[in-house]
């Protein structure tokens, strides 16, 4: 009775940590252990908890590149058959990440209280599992340890949905049962994964698909591309044939003019409703705006001009109308052209006409008018 109660007294006072091979939490006191007689891997139990032990207290020991699972231990003087406080020899060998310099082991002496358990003991090959999407699911492959202190297996009920059809990862719980309702439980996480050939074989069909859709687009936007060309090129033509069509109900005065100053009108007159406007352009071949129309075609007789309208004015000098003769500019503050007789002249007018021959009066939106130059060596 008296040791009994010394017994009591003593243990009393010790900080008692229960361990298992599951299990991830550890107490900071360290004084006895606790270990399940039904525990399926004690040693195991028992090496984790006095590693995790040692690298609180050794700080040259790095938890980062130590690997527990490839770690030993050598015990002396442990019987899991023998419940009850028991004084274990521990030798434990580090695995350093593989690094034999580094590998270290140490000693420990402690204090070993195995317990029985009513409740039945379960344990799984490993926390998680990765699956093949659409394969079976059979949750009784990953149990690796069940039993029950009546030597009668427990009943084990497996809850939790796994849906082999889709990626993602799932929880399992499993549950043992004894006869007497007592009961235990761990956890599985299903991971279901689509295997790589499958990826690969579902991104070629979508690349396929892929570039159809794109050879479809590409095939719609050339055939409306070739049908605006078709509709511009009518509209232009149209567009010509009016332009030729006015041209032919003008009667052009005989209007006495020199050589040069004739061919500079004709030269104009030659590109009205074929030449296009551009503005800053100086080609109607390309696209000419008022004052690059009038400086290309006199370019063509060798004389100069500047790309302004008021700049060109600067450059001749004023005539009436009736002194005006064909190869003279019309000019406004904001627009210019070439005098083609008659009370007409030839101007790269607006980016919807283009180049066109119309009456000097008809012309609106140019400005103030300014009058009739000529430019020395045209007439």
């Amino acid at each position: 009775m008296t040791a009994a109660v010394a017994g009591l007294v003593a243990l009393s006072g010790i900080e008692t940590t229960k361990v298992s091979a599951a299990s991830q939490e550890r107490s900071s006191l360290l004084n006895l252990i606790e270990i399940s007689a039904q525990d399926a891997a004690p040693a195991e139990s028992l090496k984790k908890e006095l590693i995790a032990a040692r690298v609180e207290l050794d700080p040259s020991i790095s938890s980062e590149k130590l690997d527990i699972g490839s770690s030993r231990i050598e015990l002396s003087g442990f019987d899991r058959n023998k419940t009850g406080l028991q004084t274990v020899n521990a030798q434990v060998y580090l695995d350093n990440d593989g690094n034999p310099s580094l590998s270290s082991s140490f000693t420990e002496k402690k204090t070993i209280l195995v317990t029985k358990e009513n409740a039945p003991q379960i344990q799984l090959k490993s926390d998680d599992v990765v699956v093949n999407n659409s394969d079976a699911w059979n949750p009784f492959y990953y149990i690796s340890y069940i039993n029950d202190d009546s030597k009668v297996l427990p009943a084990v009920k497996v809850e939790g949905k796994v849906d082999m059809s889709t990626d993602g990862d799932y929880p399992v719980t499993y549950t043992a049962v004894d006869q007497q309702g007592n009961t235990s439980e761990v956890s599985l996480t299903v991971k279901v994964r689509t295997p790589e050939e499958v990826i690969r074989a579902r991104e070629e069909a979508e690349r396929l698909a892929r570039e159809e859709e794109e050879r479809r687009i590409a095939e719609e936007q050339a055939a409306a591309q070739r049908a605006e060309e078709e509709r511009r090129a009518q509209e232009e033509a149209a567009q010509q044939e009016r332009a030729q069509a006015a041209a032919a109900a003008i009667t052009y005065s005989a209007a006495p003019g020199s050589a040069t100053g004739s061919a500079i009108a004709d030269s104009a007159r030659a590109w009205a409703g074929v030449g296009y406007y551009v503005w800053g352009g100086e080609n109607p071949a390309t696209g000419a705006d008022c004052s690059g129309f009038t400086q290309y075609i006199y370019s063509q007789y060798g004389i100069s001009l500047p790309h302004n309208n008021l700049a060109q004015a600067a450059a001749g000098y004023p005539v009436s109308a009736a002194e005006a003769q064909p190869g003279d500019l019309v000019v406004w503050d904001a627009h210019v052209g070439i005098y083609t007789g008659n009370g007409y002249y030839v101007s790269a007018l607006n980016p919807s006409i283009g180049i066109v021959e119309i009456p000097i009066s008809a012309s609106s939106g140019s400005g103030s008018y300014w009058g009739i130059y000529r430019i020395p060596g045209a007439n």
